[in-house]
This record gives C-alpha cells, sequence and structure tokens, in this order.
C-alpha cells in the first residue's frame, strides 16, 4: 500500500513537468495576449483569433502541448478531426515537420501561433504564453 501511495504522489509531481516542455509561439509582431483557453478554442477550430500550425503526429512536442491545452490525446484528435471534415465544419491544422519548420512558419505568419519547447525559440518567435 505504501508503494502505491509513492507511486501515485510521483505521478501527480511527474505530471506538471511534461506541460512545461513546450511554449506558445507567435510571430514577434503578431498575435498576443491569448490565454490557455484562447489557444484550446483555436485548436478546436472554435475561435479565429488565430491560425494553428500543429507539430506532425508522434512528435513528442505534439503530445505535450495537447497534454497541457487540450487534455486530448492523438486518436481523440483524429475523431475530431475527421467529424470536423465530414461535417463541413472545418480541417484540421497545417503540420510543420519539425521545431525548425514550426519557426519558419510562424515567423512568416502574423496571424499564426504554434508551439516548440523552450530550448528551440529564438528571435525570429515570440513566447506568448508558458506553463
Amino acid at each position: 500500500m505504501k508503494s502505491l501511495k509513492s507511486l501515485a504522489v510521483a505521478l501527480m509531481l511527474a505530471a506538471p513537468l511534461a506541460n512545461a516542455e513546450v511554449v506558445i509561439i507567435a510571430h514577434p509582431n503578431g498575435v498576443s495576449g491569448l490565454t490557455e483557453g484562447d489557444v484550446r478554442s483555436i485548436y478546436l477550430n472554435r475561435s479565429g483569433k488565430a491560425t494553428p500550425i500543429e507539430m506532425a503526429q508522434g512528435m513528442s512536442e505534439r503530445r505535450d502541448f495537447h497534454d497541457w491545452i487540450t487534455g486530448r490525446s492523438e486518436s481523440q484528435l483524429q475523431s475530431f478531426w475527421s467529424q470536423q471534415t465530414f461535417t463541413g465544419e472545418g480541417e484540421p491544422p497545417e503540420e510543420a515537420s519539425s521545431p525548425s519548420a514550426m519557426k519558419s512558419i510562424i515567423a512568416n505568419d502574423p496571424g499564426a501561433i504554434g508551439y516548440v519547447s523552450p530550448k528551440d525559440v529564438d528571435e525570429s518567435v515570440k513566447v506568448i504564453l508558458s506553463p
């Protein structure tokens, strides 16, 4: 029983660390002042405040982002976007194949937002939200 409690505590302590793996970025002169709720709405096709850019499926940044912001697994996201596409309500966001591709897209589109690991942030983008 004691080891079960220790495991539960360890898992609770580890959860915030997973969330700290990405930051939300935008063009240096672009979107700012977004909350977690705003970003969630943008990525779940509920708001047009910005154009969302996703990392490619299977990338750890994508998993970390959705753990933090939308709370959805990859299979839940696939189901969501299948329904959105089927009903004509929306298409999945454009995908970036790497952190450098993500930064390039964001740096060239003042209306876009994305996410990268904090270590990948440089002067081409600005951090607009972090855990």
